[in-house]
């Protein structure tokens, strides 16, 4: 039978997800961020179809979410964002050292994924973390500085007040190249890497997710180690068959 524990780690509101024949046994996992606005508890669906396969999945909380929801201001949430990515890459260091101390993650296997934001996320980890095995990139963004760009034009017609000047503005834009994964394929080091996105996607530009395989593809990273799927039709949300296509992939590779 698949199961939920409901624990804290470091702080950090954690599901695991996994068989109860297997509890405290070191198991292969699978570490997933949620997005934007989202929570834990949205993504079990993704975790019990992991779960089944024999996975260890972790469900973390990312800050202003979830349980570590400490402000109803979205538009405060909103200028957070890259602030929670950043915290996001802090959370998954300690949940890697918390599996570590406790020989949770068999054989060092150990893959990463997210949605949205927990997959813009994934992108910016692989520049960070060699450790990571394999990942999945869910209507994320691997370029991190279009991105933020991007993120920045959409509050400025939304006619928010950014709290910060141009010079500001600037510089947090200029730090996001070091977590700018299209920037430095090189960090992939030929990782398992699948990219999964909405045609019709209109909060994550579709045509990031285009052009960074295109990327991966003139680079010459082998095509045994990437899969780039682009649904028709699917807006911003992430489809059952894109759910089964990240769960063979893990299952594949990981």
């Amino acid at each position: 039978m698949i199961v939920i524990d409901h624990t804290t780690i470091k702080d950090i509101p954690v599901l695991i997800v996994e068989d109860d024949t297997t509890l405290n046994q070191s198991l292969p996992v699978v570490i997933y961020f949620h997005g934007f606005t989202s929570s834990k508890e949205m993504d079990l669906s993704q975790a019990y179809l992991l779960a089944e396969q024999g996975y260890r999945v972790l469900l973390p909380d990312s800050m202003h979410h979830g349980e570590r929801l400490i402000t109803q201001d979205e538009q405060k949430i909103q200028i957070d964002f890259w602030k929670i990515v950043l915290r996001n890459l802090e959370d998954l260091n300690q949940i890697y050292l918390y599996l570590k101390e406790r020989d949770l993650a068999q054989d060092d296997r150990i893959g990463v994924a997210g949605t949205s934001m927990g997959g813009i996320t994934v992108a910016a980890a692989l520049t960070r973390f060699q450790w990571i095995k394999a990942a999945g990139i869910m209507m994320g963004s691997a370029k991190i500085n279009d991105m933020g760009h991007y993120l920045i034009e959409n509050i400025k017609q939304q006619g928010i007040d950014l709290p910060m000047t141009d010079e500001e503005i600037d510089y947090q834009l200029k730090s996001l190249e070091t977590i700018d994964l299209s920037t430095q394929i090189d960090k992939l080091q030929h990782r398992p890497l699948m990219i999964w996105h909405g045609e019709n996607d209109r909060v994550v530009p579709y045509e990031h997710s285009v052009s960074f395989a295109e990327m991966l593809k003139s680079n010459g990273y082998p095509e045994d180690r990437y899969s780039f799927i682009s649904e028709p039709n699917r807006d911003h949300k992430v489809s059952r068959e894109a759910k089964f296509a990240l769960r063979d992939f893990f299952v594949k590779h990981l």
